[in-house]
């Protein structure tokens, strides 16, 4: 099949127009920033949402952080996980942050892989964790 030059430009100029225009951010400063994709939670009394015993990867689930000890440790999907890094950037939960001195945090747990889990929450940066070799110590 043969294109012409000038059918072929105008079609590479569309798809990298729809690219440009689908494309995401999750830097506030970026022109393609959405904002929060995920609506507000608030800790619901006398419920403690830990997600499904198998998560699937990419969804997000809503889950509760104890942080009356920090947030250093997480049950999820069966197994303890253990806070690997904090990635400040774009928020993906909207609403406010938690008040101080809140011992749970509402927010979602997402599998990104399966070495690899992010707590987001309002107001806050996304909690990378991986997988724990031990279980946690006791809370002092």
């Amino acid at each position: 099949m043969k294109v012409s030059r000038g059918s072929a430009v105008l079609l590479l100029s569309a798809v990298l127009s729809l690219a440009g225009c689908s494309a995401s951010s999750g830097d506030p400063d970026d022109e393609a920033y959405s904002g929060p994709t995920l609506p507000a939670r608030t800790v619901v009394k006398g419920t403690w949402r830990e997600g499904p015993a198998k998560p699937e990867e990419q969804t997000p689930y809503p889950y509760d952080i104890n942080t009356h000890c920090g947030i250093k440790w997480v049950h999820f999907g069966g197994r303890w996980w253990v806070l690997d890094i904090v990635l400040p950037g774009g928020e993906r939960v909207q609403g406010e942050p938690p008040p101080p001195g809140t011992e749970r945090v509402a927010g979602y747990m997402t599998l990104i892989g399966p070495d690899t889990a992010d707590f987001d929450a309002a107001g806050m940066p996304t909690l990378q964790f991986v997988p724990a070799d031990e279980e946690p110590p006791g809370c002092a």
